[in-house]
């Protein structure tokens, strides 16, 4: 890579003011150079590898890009690693950066103050890093694209002019892209914007009607045999808190001024709905294997039922010497690709102290995706987890 970055600091200011793509630096830029770091990420079919010196008027800034294909295909929006040049070439960085145009789009003049916004949020949350998280300097003039790219950056390295080896490069751009994964992992299946706003603290959703938010949630649900639409997906079964990640919180956990309660309620009972039946089909699966078919078709979705029971699934287990008792399950479920914190209710947690040798908590997360993962533990709530009062029952209190 050395060779192809230092062959364009020499040439590039000696170029025409056209972009022409028959000259050897386009050819370093734009098809050796991404296809050289292609290559060192040759298992990876979600990364997209681009660069660009303009597409008709040379560019005074150069990069060449990685973007996670699940985010973002353009650098006018979104993150993503990039390698910029700066104006003077007397050297490059590799920047963690964001789309400064959908910004612009977004916010008009106030672009580069919520552009610094998001930038200073997620740096913040990335700790023990090798990078820098000072302020690149490309060397820009007020208000052009040098400008955008220098405010839009969270996290860089910087390489002076033939100081630097293939293998510092090498090195650094695998960091970059762990810290790069680690944050579109927290993404989940929300958009950029999304994330964006999450950040900025801004509403995220119109408000809708009530009678409208009543019938999308009656949706869900299939009238033939009251269970939710389209399963096919199958749980996995991981360590519990493998995927344990505080960071980031205000996009796995956002908090804004307003809330829209109807639609909150439609995401988070088809959440529910899909968590539930799918540890109904999971305790089936295991009883039949076990050898306990009577039992399997005993398993009952209680919570379907009754909000009073305390918990969502009556199953049973196997103790050691051969006896079926009941098995009391909660199911706590997220469409988040991290195991977050999540919410009980009183009645949950007073139920899991009087069952605790009967009682057992499927946490589940990445619902969404093809293979959700999920881990279980045995006891009561407060045994397993933290418990935080976050909201109090008030009476009016007589004087």
């Amino acid at each position: 890579m050395k060779q192809s970055f230092q062959y364009i600091l020499n040439t590039y200011n000696s170029l025409g003011e056209k972009t022409d793509s028959k000259t050897q630096t386009y050819v370093e830029l734009v098809r050796k150079l991404p296809n050289e770091i292609k290559k060192l990420f040759a298992d990876r079919d979600d990364l997209e590898f681009k660069g660009s010196m303009g597409e008709t008027k040379r560019a005074f800034y150069p990069w060449v890009s990685i973007l996670n294909k699940n985010v973002t295909v353009t650098t006018q929006k979104g993150l993503y690693i990039v390698f910029l040049f700066k104006r003077d070439m007397t050297g490059f960085y590799l920047s963690l950066n964001q789309g400064m145009t959908n910004f612009e789009k977004l916010y008009g003049r106030d672009r580069y103050i919520n552009a610094k916004k998001v930038s200073d949020y997620f740096r913040s949350e990335i700790v023990d890093s090798i990078f820098s998280k000072e302020p690149i300097s490309l060397g820009s003039s007020k208000r052009d694209k040098g400008y955008g790219y220098e405010h839009t950056n969270i996290i860089s390295a910087y390489y002076p002019y033939d100081n630097y080896t293939d293998e510092i490069l090498k090195n650094d751009l695998f960091e970059m892209m762990e810290i790069y994964d680690s944050i579109v992992k927290h993404f989940d299946t929300n958009s950029y914007d999304t994330v964006i706003q999450r950040v900025l603290m801004d509403e995220l959703d119109p408000i809708i009607p009530a009678d409208d938010a009543i019938e999308q949630i009656r949706a869900i649900v299939d009238p033939d045999n009251d269970l939710p639409y389209g399963f096919n997906r199958r749980l996995s079964l991981v360590e519990p808190y493998a995927d344990r990640d505080n960071k980031y919180s205000r996009i796995t956990t956002p908090h804004s001024g307003k809330i829209d309660y109807a639609k909150k309620a439609i995401r988070d009972a088809k959440t529910g709905l899909l968590g539930e039946e799918m540890v109904m089909q999971f305790e089936k699966e295991r009883l039949a294997a076990l050898g306990y078919e009577e039992y399997a078709e005993k398993v009952r979705w209680v919570s379907k039922e009754s909000d009073s029971y305390g918990f969502d699934v009556l199953s049973f287990s196997v103790t050691p010497k051969g006896n079926i008792k009941e098995l009391y399950i909660e199911v706590k479920t997220t469409t988040s690709k991290v195991d977050t914190a999540f919410y009980v209710s009183k009645n949950e947690v007073d139920k899991s102290k009087q069952y605790s040798d009967q009682y057992c908590l499927y946490r589940i997360y990445d619902i969404n995706s093809i293979s959700p993962k999920f881990y279980i533990t045995y006891g009561s709530i407060e045994e397993n987890f933290i418990l935080d009062p976050v909201s109090f029952m008030a009476r009016y209190k007589k004087v």
